[in-house]
């Protein structure tokens, strides 16, 4: 039975109410494990889990199980300190690196161009932290989502100028999309939440100078179908304007971490608690169920 969506645009009025208890229910720790974000977790280093996060989040898209299966097996080549082997290897040995590697529109050349890319940025700036802040125009601080994305524009660019091979492919631009092309960017958008937030058990808070009052929605097709029924997105088009709405919807309720909000709406899609359709079985059971227009 396909669902349909009723008219209201504007949220309940219980609705933030409803969404805290949505995350004081998520059992963040045991989801994590159902997260692409727990392979971050599974590194010590600062520096080495922002790469390994960028990896992770570039690759965080199909189903959990079998994308947290090609994260691992992207990772594998970097070993235990994937600065360090960065550092080390030359160009045409990370070109190596990945022979076989396929996951959906992702394949070891894509994955070479941005292990390059990371290489010459060690080289350069030093982290991807750093590279980061070099494209926020001297702020000391990134405090707004406009600021952000002039930011996370320069990022991606710098980086897609450092790539291994001479033409940008159709893959590696899918892997690290740019933010001023006017799509939603889920995936690095989750990367910058990852680095923002926290530390506090999923997001890892690794750029203090990031402030989580300036970070974008990372809005996917589960994520946007939840925010409209619970009146955070009126936009029909899934865009980076809809990403930006429903950030600005949910800092009405947390202007300084409109974003905490978002691992557990999440999880309410990968963890099946929302089918997108009424369902008895499901329904009375969510905790967002009484500000729910499906």
């Amino acid at each position: 039975m396909p669902y349909t969506i009723k008219n209201n645009p504007s949220p309940a009025p219980n609705l933030q109410a409803l969404l805290e208890e949505t995350m004081h229910q998520c059992d963040h720790l045991a989801r994590r494990d159902h997260d692409p974000v727990g392979r971050v977790w599974e590194y010590t280093d600062a520096e080495d889990r922002e790469i390994v996060a960028l990896f992770a989040s570039g690759l965080a898209y199909g189903q959990v199980r079998v994308l947290r299966e090609a994260i691992s097996e992207a990772l594998a080549p970097l070993g235990d300190r994937p600065a360090h082997t960065l550092r080390q290897l030359s160009p045409e040995e990370l070109g190596a690196l990945w022979p076989a590697f396929t996951y959906r529109m992702t394949r070891g050349e894509d994955l070479a161009d941005l292990a390059c890319a990371i290489a010459r940025t060690l080289q350069r700036e030093g982290s991807l932290r750093a590279l980061y802040l070099a494209g926020a125009a001297g702020r000391r601080e990134v405090a707004t989502p406009t600021d952000h994305l002039e930011a996370a524009s320069h990022f991606v660019r710098a980086l897609r100028a450092r790539r291994m091979r001479p033409e940008l492919a159709r893959g590696f631009r899918y892997l690290l999309p740019d933010p001023a092309d006017g799509s939603t960017c889920k995936r690095l958008h989750l990367f910058f939440r990852w680095m923002s937030r926290g530390p506090d058990g999923i997001d890892l808070g690794l750029w203090p100078e990031l402030r989580p009052g300036a970070l974008v929605m990372p809005l996917d097709t589960h994520t946007s179908r939840l925010c409209r029924y619970l009146g955070l997105l009126t936009r029909k088009t899934l865009d980076a304007r809809a990403a930006l709405e429903v950030s600005q919807a949910l800092a009405r309720f947390d202007a300084k971490d409109p974003l905490k909000y978002d691992f557990a709406l999440c999880h309410l899609g990968i963890g099946r608690r929302c089918i997108h359709r009424r369902s008895e079985e499901h329904c009375p059971g969510c905790p967002i169920e009484a500000a729910c227009t499906l």
